[in-house]
C-alpha cells in the first residue's frame, strides 16, 4: 500500500451538514451513538470510492435536489441557500509524501479515470451488520440462499477474471431482460444472443468463484472460531442454481437467477436449516468466516486499501468481538488502512485498550451532534496523551493520575490478552500485582540463567555482539564435517534469532515493569502526592517515558 487516506470533507451529504475529519494517514476508530452520523461516514466514503467505477450522470444524481435518489442533508437544504453537496478525500503518497485531493459533486466528477481510486475501490472492503442479519434473517422454512447478500456485499468487490469483471457482467444481465429497446429484426435476435452469451459466461465463473470462498471460509473458521466446538464443524457455500437465459424472443424468454446456499455439517450430521439449529453469536461467527474469505479472496493489488467496517459486530458477546478485533489487527489484515466505525461505548473502549501501545498509528474520535444541528468531532485522547498535556500544563496531580490510569490499563490488558487471565467477577487486581503477574509470566518464557547471567549483564548497545554473525570461522574448521557444520550453522542462527528478538523483547519488557514498579509508589500513588512531598515535573516527565515505553513492550 503506497498511499493513504489523510483527509475527509464532507458537505450536505445525508446526515452531514459540513465535516471535516483529519486521518493523517492513520487507522479511524470512530464510536457515534445512534444519529451521530457514523453510517453517513461509511456510506460517504462508500459512495466515493464505487464512483470511481460509474457514468458521471450515476454520481451526480446524488447531489441533485430534484432527483428523487438524492442523499443530500435535508436539513441543509431547508435553509434559504443550502450549500453544495460534496465529497473530497485528500491521499497522500507515501514514497513521495505527495498530497492530492479528489472530489465529487453534482458538476464534478473528479475519481474518473483515476486510477488510485479505481483499483482503491476494487481492493477495499466496506463490510456492515446488514450482511450478518441478513445472514441470520431466514425463516425455518425458508432456504438458506446467500445470492441476495452475495450480490450486494461481495460480487462488488470480486476480482477479474481472465481480463473479465463479475460484477460488469452481471450488471449486464441482473435485470433480466434482454432486449430493452424492443430492437426488432437481427438487432433483436442480436440482442437475445449476446444477452445469454454474458449469461452463460455468468454462470461459468460464478461457481468457482463461490467454491474458492468455500474453502477460505472453512480455514478461517478452524483457524479463528473451531476452538471449544464440541463437534467439527464444516461449512460449505455452492451454486445450486446457476443463472440461465432460454427463448429468443418475447414470448418465450426465461431468465433463472442464481441460488447460492449455505449449509454446515456438525460431527458429521448435515444440518439442512442452519438458522434453525444455531444461535446468533455462531451464526455470526460463520458469517464472519465467509465475509472475510471473501476479502483474503477477491485480494487486488492497490495502492489504496481501505477496511471500512460499521457496527459488523452486533450479534457476538464481547469476548467474540474481541476475538475479531485481535484479528482485525493481526497480519492478516495488516495490508489495509482500517476505519472501524461503532455506536457500542463498551466495545469502542476495549478497542482502545487492545490497541495499546500502537495508538501513535491510529486516529480515535468520537461523533456528537445530529443530521440538524450539525455533526462535530471530539478527540479521544489516551491516557499517556491526557498526561502529556497536564504536564505541558503544569498540573502534576492530574498528569500522575493519568499515567497510573494507562499503566494500570496496560498491564491488565496484558493480563487478560497475553496470560489469557480475565479476574471473576468482583475479583480485583491492584496495579503491583498486575505488573507482577506480568513480570512473572515473562521470566517464565525465558531461561532465569541466560537472562541474569548474559542479557542483564550485557548493555543493550552491546547485546548483537555476543554471537557471531558470519559463520566463516566454521567454514574453515577441518575438524567439522559436513554434516555437523551444517547442524551448527543452524543452531547458530536459531540462537542469534533468540538473542535478537525473543530474548531481547523479553528484557525490555522486564526491564520496563521492573522501572515501573520501582517509581510507582512514590509517582503513581495518588495518596502520597499531598503534604510535605509534591511531585516534581522531572519526575513526571520520568515516568511519562517509562509508561510509554511500558505500553510499547507489553503491546
Amino acid at each position: 500500500m503506497k498511499s493513504r487516506l489523510h483527509r475527509i470533507e464532507i458537505h450536505n451529504f445525508k446526515a452531514f451538514r459540513k465535516f471535516t475529519l483529519n486521518l493523517e494517514g492513520r487507522h479511524l476508530l470512530v464510536y457515534g451513538p445512534n444519529g451521530s452520523g457514523k453510517s453517513s461516514l461509511y456510506w460517504a466514503l462508500y459512495t466515493f470510492m464505487q464512483s470511481a467505477r460509474k457514468a458521471t450522470a450515476d454520481v451526480a444524481k446524488y447531489f441533485v435536489p430534484a432527483n428523487p435518489q438524492n442523499l443530500l442533508n435535508i436539513h441543509e437544504q431547508g435553509e434559504a441557500s443550502p450549500a453544495p453537496g460534496e465529497i473530497a478525500l485528500t491521499m497522500r503518497d507515501i514514497a513521495t509524501r505527495v498530497y492530492t485531493s479528489y472530489k465529487i459533486n453534482q458538476t464534478a466528477h473528479g475519481t474518473r479515470r483515476q486510477p488510485v481510486i479505481e483499483k482503491g475501490d476494487l481492493a477495499s472492503d466496506f463490510i456492515t451488520y446488514r450482511f450478518f442479519f441478513g445472514f441470520s434473517d431466514f425463516s425455518y422454512s425458508e432456504k438458506f440462499n446467500i445470492w441476495p447478500l452475495f450480490e450486494k456485499e461481495i460480487l462488488p468487490f470480486c476480482v477479474s477474471i481472465g481480463g473479465t469483471v463479475p460484477l460488469q457482467i452481471w450488471n449486464r444481465i441482473k435485470s433480466g431482460n434482454p432486449n430493452p429497446y424492443s430492437y426488432s429484426g437481427d438487432a433483436g435476435t442480436s440482442a437475445y444472443t449476446s444477452f445469454k452469451s454474458a449469461t452463460a459466461r455468468f454462470a461459468s465463473i460464478l461457481p468457482g468463484i463461490v467454491d474458492s470462498i468455500s474453502k477460505e471460509a472453512q480455514k478461517f473458521y478452524d483457524q479463528y472460531f473451531a476452538k471449544g466446538d464440541p463437534a467439527k464443524v464444516i461449512l460449505k457455500l455452492a451454486v445450486t442454481i446457476k443463472p440461465k437465459a432460454t427463448g429468443h424472443n418475447r414470448n418465450n424468454f426465461k431468465f433463472t437467477k442464481p441460488v447460492i446456499e449455505f449449509g454446515i455439517q456438525i460431527g458429521g450430521n448435515t444440518i439442512s436449516k442452519p438458522q434453525a439449529f444455531l444461535n446468533e453469536a455462531k451464526l455470526t461467527q460463520l458469517a464472519l468466516s465467509v465475509r472475510f474469505a471473501a476479502s483474503l479472496v477477491n485480494l487486488h493489488e492497490s495502492d489504496l486499501k481501505l477496511l471500512v467496517l460499521d457496527d459488523l459486530l452486533v450479534s457476538l458477546d464481547l469476548s467474540n468481538r474481541m476475538k475479531v478485533v485481535e484479528i482485525l489487527l493481526s497480519e492478516t489484515f495488516g495490508n489495509y488502512q482500517k476505519i472501524i466505525l461503532t455506536h457500542d461505548l463498551g466495545f469502542f473502549r476495549e478497542f482502545q485498550r487492545v490497541i495499546g501501545g500502537d495508538m501513535d498509528n491510529w486516529c480515535i474520535r468520537t461523533l456528537e451532534g445530529d443530521a440538524s444541528a450539525g455533526i462535530r468531532v471530539k478527540e479521544n485522547k489516551s491516557s499517556i496523551e491526557k498526561a502529556r498535556d497536564y504536564i505541558n500544563g503544569h498540573d502534576l496531580e492530574e498528569a500522575a493520575l493519568q499515567l497510573r490510569k494507562a499503566a494500570e490499563e496496560t498491564a491488565k490488558r496484558y493480563r487478560r490478552f497475553a496470560m489469557k487471565e480475565t479476574p471473576c467477577p468482583g475479583e480485583f487486581h491492584s496495579l503491583t500485582e498486575d505488573l507482577r503477574a506480568a513480570r512473572n509470566h515473562i521470566l517464565s518464557q525465558m531461561p532465569m540463567t541466560l537472562y541474569n547471567q548474559v542479557i542483564a549483564g550485557t548493555p543493550e548497545e552491546h547485546r548483537d555482539k555476543l554471537v557471531c554473525i558470519s559463520d566463516d570461522d566454521l567454514d574453515v574448521d577441518t575438524t567439522l564435517d559436513i554434516v555437523m557444520r551444517g547442524k551448527l550453522k543452524t543452531q547458530r542462527k536459531r540462537l542469534r534469532q533468540f538473542l535478537s528478538d525473543s530474548a531481547w523483547l523479553q528484557a525490555k519488557s522486564i526491564e520496563a515493569l521492573d522501572a515501573v514498579i520501582h517509581m510507582k509508589d512514590r509517582v503513581l500513588n495518588p495518596a502520597a502526592h499531598w503534604g510535605d512531598a509534591p511531585l516534581y515535573q522531572a519526575e513526571l516527565d520520568k515516568a511519562l517515558k517509562l509508561v510509554s515505553r511500558l505500553e510499547k513492550v507489553l503491546k
